[in-house]
């Protein structure tokens, strides 16, 4: 704590200073209490990106180096491992394949993760799959303007939009205000999947209200989340 004296009156200040400011800009008046130090970075080097780069054209992860941080099926399904391979690494990729990889998705996630449960305001996210006949995938926009596109829960996996794409969501309800997943909540299991398109994220072309199609929820064979290095070596 430090003093300052004017006109007689002395007041109080005090200085927070909130770690792992990035090159973005990312933390910018974000809520402290929920950082944690990055782990030491581990990449799969041995897996192959699933997509074409074009993807990211249009994003911070054009013409980067992407590995893969995260993949569920080695690391773990519970978003504890998610996080932990997965924090602090900048804008990512999100690869999934639904059971017996009859059925393959993803999702670019602009801001990353941290941990911070909190959400963020961005038009910049977007999800995609792919179908059968089709080597490029299909994007599917932020609709409803930019607020609340991605969530960021310590205790669940990736979230687009309160609707739009859940990876793992932690396993009680979202409490009160917006202060996150109560504290009393369980871990979320990066296996299940839901999805309901329209309020946040646009509808697939053939008018289904789920990147699933026909199914709500569906079970995971996998998923992996694809970085670039230099970026987390930022943080």
């Amino acid at each position: 704590m430090a003093s300052c004296a004017i006109s007689n009156t002395t007041f109080k200040t005090s200085k927070t200073t909130i770690p792992y400011n990035s090159l973005f800009g990312w933390n910018s008046g974000k809520k402290s209490d929920n950082f944690r130090p990055p782990q030491p970075p581990v990449y799969h080097d041995d897996i192959e990106i699933p997509f074409s780069l074009s993807l990211v054209n249009k994003t911070f992860l054009k013409g980067k180096e992407l590995k893969c941080c995260y993949k569920a099926s080695i690391d773990g399904f519970s978003a504890t491992k998610f996080h932990e391979r997965c924090d602090f690494k900048g804008p990512c990729v999100i690869i999934a394949y639904t059971k017996d990889k009859s059925f393959k998705f993803g999702a670019f996630s602009p801001e990353g993760y941290r941990s911070t449960d909190d959400y963020y305001d961005t038009f910049d996210a977007f999800l995609f799959y792919w179908l059968d006949d089709s080597d490029d995938p299909i994007v599917l926009s932020k609709v409803g303007g930019s607020g609340a596109a991605l969530f960021d829960y310590a205790r669940g996996g990736p979230q687009f939009g309160a609707d739009g794409l859940l990876i793992g969501p932690p396993l009680a309800p979202v409490m009160g205000g917006f202060a996150g997943p109560d504290t009393n909540s369980g871990i979320g299991d990066l296996r299940m999947a839901k999805s309901r398109l329209g309020l946040s994220y646009a509808k697939r072309k053939d008018g289904k209200e789920s990147i699933f199609g026909d199914e709500s929820k569906v079970t995971l064979d996998d998923v992996l989340v694809f970085c670039n290095p230099y970026i987390a070596s930022l943080y």
